[in-house]
């Protein structure tokens, strides 16, 4: 078994989607909770896709109630680059059976997430403060006040949980040791109402109390926050948006940038796009990359560099969304890198085609590049932007930006 100290990033998430909805009466005779239809989409399409914009490799659905219609829509599927299987009880587990059912698919550490609260959090930052406290089970809690809920509150370093006391609750998002199986009863179990209090009597549990700016949470249990959440769940998909350059802007411009091995970080840039993702801002790299095209090195090395690029931004608490390139050369010998041009800065075809992906605030969102090509793709996209140099500390845009 790996140690799980020296683990840097959380690839797993657990989403418990195993609940009757008994609350919600005839909504549910037929549908699950997650799969209640929010804007013609069902209401787990939101969850995961805020999952996996972190770039959380492997997403388990933990199902029950009518499970065949979560393996039809999701079972071995992809959303963005994270791959979503479904795992299926045998009979009602509770979320303490139901993860003990799962047992054989987890590493050493995961999330465990409500299949019927929503909350915004950086999964990134969360995971890497709760693998730096060395605990078992890691809570991200938010200010609320509620019989429904457990409140959470400390004293004497222990953490307790109350329907009275304290005014913060668990947001339905979890980070989880494997050593939580030492304290799951093998049948049903509430996680919640059995395994928590252990825990926190042993000073085994972590609360991460960030939270990203203007999230708001929702769960959808009851009939009254039901409808709230449709209204207002598929608003919060629309974001400001960061588009950066990469060479020159990300990591400094030694000309056909393709391997970690030339790559060098530009100052202060890992803080600057952790900030904007702890503030509700996507983060998307349009880069033109003509030396695919000339034949300088290929696609997957790109793409192999992209996802490098990711992973060290995770071990810092910080990602990016997406990354678009442009392959087209002019002269290039194959013909494939001989069309789309109007993917190229200064064309704006790479933010055309992020804006069919992501649901961008156009009006709010900015380019920040190093060349003129930059400017003249952002202009034609009507965004605003700022040129940067090699002199730029990047941190001075900050405040600007805000």
């Amino acid at each position: 078994m790996r140690n799980y100290r020296k683990e840097k990033t959380i690839d797993q998430a657990f989403i418990l989607c195993g609940g009757l909805g008994s609350r919600l009466g005839e909504i549910t005779r037929k549908t699950p909770k997650p799969l209640i239809k929010f804007n013609n989409k069902p209401f787990l399409d939101y969850l995961l896709k805020s999952i996996a914009r972190h770039n959380i490799k492997n997403i388990f659905l933990l199902c029950e109630y009518k499970n065949t219609l979560f393996t039809r829509r999701y079972h071995n599927k992809k959303i963005l680059n994270s791959k979503i299987k479904c795992i299926i009880e045998p009979k009602p587990l509770g979320s303490g059976g139901a993860l003990y059912n799962a047992r054989k698919y987890m590493n050493d550490n995961f999330f465990l997430i409500n299949g019927d609260t929503f909350y915004e959090i950086n999964f990134n930052d969360f995971g890497l403060d709760f693998l730096n406290s060395k605990k078992i089970l890691g809570i991200a809690s938010l200010k609320k006040k509620g019989k429904r809920y457990l409140n959470i509150f400390k004293k004497n370093q222990k953490y307790y949980f109350s329907k009275d006391k304290g005014n913060s609750i668990n947001s339905g998002i979890l980070c989880v040791n494997k050593k939580i199986l030492n304290f799951i009863n093998k049948k049903t179990f509430s996680l919640e109402n059995e395994c928590f209090s252990v825990l926190g009597q042993k000073k085994q549990i972590f609360v991460y109390k960030k939270k990203i700016k203007g999230t708001k949470f929702f769960d959808i249990g009851v009939l009254d926050s039901l409808n709230k959440a449709k209204n207002l769940i598929p608003k919060l998909e629309l974001k400001k948006t960061i588009f950066l350059d990469r060479d020159g802007v990300i990591n400094h411009d030694f000309g056909y940038v393709y391997s970690k091995e030339n790559f060098k970080w530009k100052k202060n840039i890992v803080k600057f796009i952790k900030y904007f993702n702890d503030n509700n801002y996507y983060i998307i790299v349009v880069t033109n990359q003509s030396g695919v095209g000339r034949g300088f090195y290929s696609e997957k090395d790109v793409n192999l560099l992209h996802s490098w690029i990711n992973e060290e931004l995770r071990k810092k608490g910080a990602h990016i969304d997406d990354f678009y390139y442009s392959s087209y050369f002019k002269n290039s010998k194959l013909s494939k890198y001989r069309k789309n041009r109007n993917l190229r800065k200064p064309n704006d075809g790479m933010v055309k085609r992020a804006k069919k992906n992501w649901d961008i605030d156009m009006r709010k969102s900015i380019v920040i590049g190093d060349q003129l090509s930059d400017i003249k793709m952002a202009k034609k996209s009507k965004l605003k932007y700022f040129l940067v140099d090699k002199n730029t500390n990047i941190s001075q845009l900050i405040k600007k930006i805000i």
